[in-house]
């Protein structure tokens, strides 16, 4: 039986599709804007419209809230890169194509990935092991570009791992200060970076 079929039960309005989905999205919004200290789970009732007990059909805690966050973002960054740089050849093109994967993630989802990494304090954020293979997948598919560019001689570096951690450093950080109502989107911020990036590792 799915979630929209089960019967409602005090505290939980039948009125939503999907009531995890509307959950998370205003916890996203919650945590982006007021930090997770900042945010109670009844911030998130009060946005969502149900009350405090409603929430826990749904999730055990405000940690267990946020931790579906940050698993649900990581999986959909790494969906989107791979449906971006599906079908494009050469590494470079790839290199640019994940790259503007992640910042028009990033740019679609703003509460959502904003929760996910500075939602609670960044760094110290522990991550659970679901979390943490999901976090590698998606570090480790941008490894496997970058690897398998210097294998057809388009790229010149000595340390994947390191060229990739360079990478989404630059991309994550925008988070901080990015401006959507600037001067350049998202994306083309992450093309200027990609320029950079590939100049550097060019082999020409």
């Amino acid at each position: 039986m799915s979630i929209q079929d089960t019967p409602p039960r005090p505290g939980r309005p039948p009125s939503l599709r999907d009531p995890q989905r509307a959950i998370c999205d205003a916890a996203a919004s919650l945590f982006a804007a007021k930090g997770y200290d900042g945010t109670s789970l009844q911030d998130v009732a009060s946005a969502v419209g149900m009350t405090k007990a409603g929430l826990y059909h749904y999730f055990r805690n405000k940690q267990d809230l946020f931790d579906s966050i940050v698993l649900g973002v990581l999986s959909d960054m790494l969906e989107s890169a791979r449906a971006r740089v599906d079908g494009v050849e050469g590494g470079a093109q790839q290199v640019a194509a994940f790259m503007a994967a992640h910042a028009l993630y990033f740019e679609g989802n703003r509460d959502h990935y904003r929760a996910a990494f500075i939602g609670r304090g960044g760094d110290l954020y522990v991550f659970t092991p679901e979390q943490m293979q999901a976090r590698r997948a998606y570090t480790d598919f941008l490894k496997d570009i970058l690897e398998q560019g210097r294998a057809q001689g388009a790229f010149a570096f000595e340390d994947a791992p390191l060229v990739a951690r360079g990478i989404l450093g630059m991309l994550n950080w925008m988070t901080r200060w990015y401006n959507p109502q600037g001067e350049k989107s998202a994306e083309a911020i992450a093309g200027t970076y990609a320029q950079i990036v590939l100049k550097g590792i060019a082999t020409d």
